[in-house]
């Protein structure tokens, strides 16, 4: 007898998923393939795909399957728009502190979709009634998201699709980690001065650089956009144009695997340009830095946050007493919290853990670098 929510066509779409999240593919197809099994058990008319950085939670792709309508991919930033800036309803943030990371959105307002001002102002245009979200986390870190929906009239999605998708969602989410975790050892691409790209208030590009010329080209493209720059881009742009309004403002950021092997750091920033009737946005494409990939790295090996808190003293030196204090926790439990750190990152000292971080992500950057310096002061023969 066929087991699970949705029987046999559930058994053989999760048989799919599990055999592409265990091969170690980009994120693109990994939720390429993914989206082909799920349609099999678990019907829905157009859904958007999402990477995402664990750390600002910002995605940093676009995967969009709408058919040959065109209409999700070019509401795209109503979407976004609405998760970054307005009070709705199963936002992907809230999600991911739940229990089940999955949810429908008339089950978020008991069966009155329209108290969702995402549907009164976006799905209804468009046609579309029925939505599902979902987040692809290991642990507290999210890897991923994922919205689907029906068109109007369609039926919410059952209890039993949203168990399916539930179940499937941590295979998908391990994909995407793993994934991460074997890219994540390669050396950053050629030493290049960053790349700057000013943006108009409507996401258009007023001007940019050779470098951001570059930069970008080592970006990988989003599927069914049609976007004129990646999606990280304008994500990060957007949270720049929001957070300059808080007090303090913030510098948002988020970093991206590049196709040429290594990561780039989007960091974003408004312009206080005199005169302006509206705001501009400074976007800085540069390779990531120890600092920046640190926590990541972290997050892929799966600590917890205060083991990442731990884990990122012990890089600086701290001793057992130290970060007790620095914590405010006791010497015992931060003993604890050093040896699940050693151990799940299958390291057995301060420093074999402070090598680890530098030969991943510094050594090979160094090697580049020697061995361009001694191209360069050969001396000629005589």
């Amino acid at each position: 007898m066929a087991r699970g929510p949705l029987g046999a066509k559930g058994v053989t779409a999760e048989a799919a998923i599990v055999r592409a999240s265990v091969r170690g593919l980009p994120a693109m197809e990994l939720f390429e393939r993914a989206a082909m099994a799920l349609r099999r058990a678990v019907p829905y008319s157009a859904g958007c795909w999402k990477p995402t950085d664990p750390r600002t939670l910002l995605f940093t792709g676009f995967g969009i399957e709408d058919g040959q309508s065109g209409k999700l991919a070019a509401a795209r930033w109503r979407f976004v728009d609405n998760e970054l800036l307005e009070p709705d309803h199963a936002k992907f943030r809230e999600l991911l502190c739940r229990r089940v990371p999955v949810t429908t959105l008339h089950r978020e307002t008991h069966g009155e979709p329209e108290r969702s001002s995402r549907y009164r102002r976006i799905h209804r245009s468009l046609g579309y009634g029925a939505e599902l979200r979902a987040v692809f986390r290991t642990g507290d870190a999210c890897w991923g998201s994922v919205a689907l929906v029906r068109d109007e009239g369609q039926p919410d999605f059952s209890d039993q699709e949203v168990a399916f998708i539930a179940g499937v969602g941590d295979h998908i989410a391990h994909g995407l980690r793993d994934a991460l975790l074997r890219e994540a050892a390669s050396a950053a691409s050629a030493d290049r001065a960053p790349g700057v790209i000013v943006l108009d208030n409507d996401g258009s590009i007023r001007s940019l650089t050779d470098q951001a010329r570059f930069w970008l080209k080592q970006l990988p493209r989003d599927r069914g956009t049609g976007l004129e720059l990646p999606a990280v881009v304008h994500a990060v742009a957007r949270r720049a144009s929001r957070a300059s309004q808080a007090e303090p403002p913030s510098s948002p950021f988020a970093s991206v695997r590049m196709t040429s092997g290594g990561w780039l750091t989007v960091h974003a920033a408004t312009l206080d340009t005199a005169g302006a009737d509206h705001a501009t946005v400074a976007v800085t494409l540069a390779p990531a830095a120890l600092a920046e990939l640190e926590p990541l790295q972290l997050a892929l090996h799966g600590l917890t946050p205060r083991e990442r808190e731990v884990a990122q003293l012990l890089t600086r030196g701290a001793t057992n007493d130290q970060i007790a204090r620095a914590l405010w926790i006791s010497r015992h439990t931060a003993k604890d919290h050093v040896k699940a750190v050693y151990a799940k990152l299958q390291v057995g000292s301060r420093a074999e853990l402070s090598a680890k971080l530098f030969h991943d992500h510094i050594a090979p950057r160094l090697d580049n670098q020697r061995i361009r310096e001694f191209a360069a002061r050969e001396p000629v023969a005589r």
